[in-house]
């Protein structure tokens, strides 16, 4: 169905009005199911255990998370709530796996980009998330971009998107969790071994 509409030229005042068919546009239509098993390979990869609940639209949100959960609010699954998706899981990681030292690269070096002229845009978090989501969709998009340097904003993306911050996160809980143990079990091994050496009693008995 043909529609006349009224529109505005980017960065003037000046009003265009233009023909639009929608039947004869180029828009592709793929099912939800299709898209949900695309969110659902990126959401495992990227941080596997935390869940993404899809719940019905909200006026001005596309996702929020509480550091238990990710919701995204949408009426139907699609490429957009592709970028929701990276959006609040770099949310999440912000919150519950990337260092503090990580995290300051990546402020560090976003807060030159645009300024949007809202206090809220221009938060670190945001400008992070942002930038996080561009990153993971245009390597989800399949582009091969170069290997990150370490110490830069990209590298952090890099493995946050790859799943290797995930892990990195778990090898560092277990190795916290332990650690209040290993306190007083490294200093009993290390006289076992020292009594060892004196009295010629074999280290692994010990």
């Amino acid at each position: 169905m043909k529609e006349i509409i009224q529109g505005r030229r980017l960065g003037s005042s000046e009003r265009v009005e233009f023909e639009y068919d929608e039947n004869s546009t180029n828009i592709a239509r793929k099912s939800g199911a299709s898209c949900e098993s695309n969110l659902t390979t990126h959401a495992v990869r990227i941080y596997p255990d935390v869940p993404v609940v899809i719940a019905p639209a909200r006026a001005r949100v596309g996702g929020v998370v509480d550091g238990e959960k990710i919701i995204l609010f949408t009426d139907s699954l699609g490429r957009h709530q592709q970028t929701n998706l990276f959006h609040e899981l770099w949310h999440h990681a912000e919150k519950c796996a990337i260092s503090a030292g990580d995290l300051e690269t990546v402020y560090k070096e976003v807060s030159d980009g645009d300024d949007w002229s809202c206090d809220y845009l221009n938060e670190p978090r945001e400008r992070a998330a942002r930038a996080f989501e561009h990153y993971a969709s245009a390597r989800a998009s399949g582009l091969q971009l170069t290997p990150a340097r370490r110490g830069t904003a990209q590298h952090v993306f890099e493995r946050l998107y790859e799943g290797t911050e995930h892990a990195a996160h778990l090898k560092r809980r277990r190795r916290e969790k332990w650690e209040p143990v290993m306190s007083w079990v490294r200093p009993l091994a290390a006289m076992a071994a020292a009594m060892a050496g004196v009295f010629g009693i074999p280290h692994f008995l010990f």
